[in-house]
């Protein structure tokens, strides 16, 4: 439904974490070693057709059931989703690093 991009920038597991995205996706893209994370979240927007588009970090380990197919509300547009995700060291689940879905027009416009 929505664009999936990849984003990495020198992550060790990188290459294996966006492979397993590829194997279940295999329209994903990737935004690799674009300094900054605003603007690698803008050169990911410019690689999307879409209005929303999900964003997963070179460093994330995505489970296979996670499914991207959330259905943004139109009033919605306009707002970044967060999915928790679980930190390994501490065991403890939060926004920090999980899935996004970003506003492909308004990471465009983004002021960084």
């Amino acid at each position: 439904m929505y664009d999936i991009v990849f984003i990495s920038y020198n992550e060790p597991n990188a290459a294996e974490n966006y492979q397993r995205i590829k194997d279940r996706f295999p329209m994903v893209k990737r935004v690799d070693g674009v300094k900054g994370i605003h603007q690698a979240h803008i050169a990911a927007a410019k690689k999307c057709f879409t209005k929303m588009f999900w964003v997963v970090d070179g460093d994330a380990y995505v489970l296979d059931s996670f499914k991207f197919d959330h259905e943004v509300s139109e009033w919605d547009h306009d707002v970044v989703h967060v999915w928790r995700s679980k930190n390994p060291v501490n065991d403890l689940e939060y926004g920090y690093g999980g899935v996004k879905l970003l506003p492909t027009a308004l990471t465009l416009s983004m002021d960084v």
